[in-house]
């Protein structure tokens, strides 16, 4: 008999690093004989991801306005759970582990049990969407860093807890002569920024160009992805006001930014992370990262075989780490081994561990 699994989301844009391990999972799993999932969407999805590859597997993807949606939200729960009979029910977000852990006591008859598990994508301190207390809640969690793992132990969180990490593709770490990575500088040291496009927030930029500020000798930066309009103009406005428009190159979205890409380094300056996979993707390119070192997530991936990690808001020690790979005659982290990194996160090892812990989570709570 196969388990079900129902795996219940936010309203998600389509193309972050969530939706990319929501459909490793969905791709994985459809050819398992012992697991069987239902994505759903209570609250609908967001506009942009209608066309992307994430509305293909997830349920409801509906044109009706977001106040109309948040009223369905319960509805469409409850009404997945008393037509299933679901062993696990998987919850992305602190809201709706509590609503789910509301249902089943008040809604649900003492046949129907399902174990509910926690499996959060960001820093649960620092997220302000997150309830850390609504957590509680849940029998179990799934925990994607190990930052994860303390921050819930740090605030007594119980039930069983299993580090998974999260998945990539070992496609592309089949070949290394592929990967556009040099030994060597060229004439202009080359960063990338890979991710929605935000002056401060969560991901910060205002202070890596205030790092880059600091900065001389020859540098080029190239930015992929998008935003809000405001905070696209105020990357473009700073670029200006600051004769930047030869060193910073804006592209816009990009479905695989990696593909044909060149550059040194990739530079991540989040304020809070889960587990960001950009970091992940660059090492199984080759690519060495400059990453702020945030509550959760870049030092599981980070090490001094492939980067550089920097304190959140010292701009001076970003500054100073720019500059030394200006500086540097050759890029001093072997690609090859920058590779080797990223394996850790290879899909099969990936899923032989979540395979085993939902085993071992359904085990415990018989």
């Amino acid at each position: 008999m196969k388990t079900k699994v129902l795996i219940l989301i936010p309203r998600l844009s389509g193309n972050g690093g969530t939706e990319t391990v929501l459909l490793s999972w969905q791709k994985y799993f459809s050819n398992h004989s012992d697991v069987k999932l239902t994505f759903l969407a209570p609250q609908g999805l967001r506009v942009t991801a209608y066309d992307r590859p994430i509305a293909k597997i997830v349920e409801p993807v509906s044109r009706i306005p977001v106040p109309a949606q948040r009223l369905l939200m319960i509805p469409r729960v409850l009404r997945a759970l008393n037509h299933n009979q679901y062993d696990d029910v998987i919850c992305t977000t602190s809201k709706l582990i509590k609503m789910v852990a509301a249902l089943r006591k008040l809604c649900m008859p003492p046949h129907r049990h399902f174990r509910l598990v926690s499996w959060i994508h960001s820093s649960l301190c620092d997220d302000p969407s997150i309830t850390i207390s609504d957590l509680q809640y849940a029998d179990a969690h799934l925990a994607i860093s190990t930052g994860i793992i303390s921050q819930m132990q740090q605030n007594k969180i119980t039930g069983e807890k299993r580090l998974i990490f999260n998945p990539v593709s070992e496609s592309a770490t089949d070949d290394i002569s592929s990967m556009n990575v040099t030994s060597a500088h060229r004439e202009i040291v080359k960063f990338v920024y890979i991710g929605r496009v935000m002056w401060e927030g969560q991901k910060n930029l205002g202070e890596l160009f205030s790092a880059l500020e600091k900065v001389s000798g020859n540098w080029q930066l190239e930015i992929f992805g998008t935003g809000d309009e405001a905070e696209t103009d105020r990357v473009k406005t700073f670029i200006s006001n600051h004769q930047l428009k030869k060193n910073v190159i804006i592209r816009g979205w990009v479905a695989k930014p990696f593909d044909n890409l060149e550059c040194d380094y990739l530079v991540l300056t989040s304020k809070y992370e889960g587990l960001p996979m950009v970091l992940i993707e660059a090492q199984q390119h080759g690519i060495a990262c400059i990453s702020a070192n945030c509550p959760t997530g870049p030092d599981d991936i980070v090490t001094s075989e492939s980067g550089y990690l920097y304190e959140p808001g010292d701009i001076d020690q970003l500054a100073g780490i720019l500059q030394q790979c200006i500086d540097a005659p050759t890029v001093p982290f072997d690609p090859k081994k920058i590779q080797a990194l990223s394996r850790r996160f290879a899909e099969n090892a990936y899923f032989k561990n979540v395979e085993r812990s939902l085993n071992m989570i359904n085990a415990s709570n018989r």
